[in-house]
């Protein structure tokens, strides 16, 4: 008998194929490439977001109630300047000093304008006691409501605006900053102050 050369049942060349496809990694589909896509992108952007909120820090106010001590008088041709008085509520008092930055906004106008705290009384008094002091009138008298610091401040308004003795306003002076992540809950405790 004739030995019959045995022929493999597959060619070579196919079974190389089907090899290397069983090697190749097989992910599976779980979402489509155009949705894949935009979770990474919109991870980015929170991430992005995160470190702009770490990094980026917004001033830190105190509000406080005021009377024009005098009419207004030339700086130069554009700039007029302003002494007033400035209640600041006791408890809030504690980061005001002379030299910080703050802004004023008069009773007859909605525009804030720069100012300058030149110093401090060095007495808290009530608000009876500040009537009584500061010579306040009773519609003056009733913008404060709780113990107070007298803080003196300069108010650079333009030369044209004239402000007259006895103008109520509000103040806010910026006593710091903080992180804008310490707004969020929860935040405020882990950024540990401004």
């Amino acid at each position: 008998m004739m030995q019959q050369k045995k022929r493999p049942l597959f060619r070579e060349h196919a079974l190389q194929h089907y090899m290397r496809r069983r090697e190749e990694d097989i992910l599976p589909r779980i979402v489509s490439p155009p949705i894949f896509l935009f979770v990474w992108v919109l991870f980015l952007l929170v991430l992005g977001s995160g470190i702009i909120a770490w990094m980026e820090r917004i001033p830190v106010y105190v509000n406080g109630a005021g009377i024009v001590q005098q009419n207004s008088h030339s700086i130069n041709a554009q700039q007029s300047e302003v002494d007033v008085l400035v209640f600041v509520p006791v408890y809030s008092s504690d980061h005001v000093r002379p030299g910080i930055n703050g802004q004023a906004q008069f009773a007859s106008g909605a525009r804030y304008y720069d100012s300058r705290v030149t110093s401090l009384e060095p007495l808290v008094l009530t608000p009876e006691a500040i009537q009584t002091h500061y010579q306040l009138s009773c519609s003056a008298a009733q913008i404060v409501t709780a113990p107070s610091v007298a803080v003196h401040m300069k108010v650079i308004v333009p030369a044209q605006y004239h402000v007259f003795s006895g103008t109520l306003l509000q103040a806010r002076i910026q006593t710091g900053t903080q992180r804008v992540l310490s707004l969020m809950p929860g935040f405020d405790r882990l950024m540990g102050g401004s």
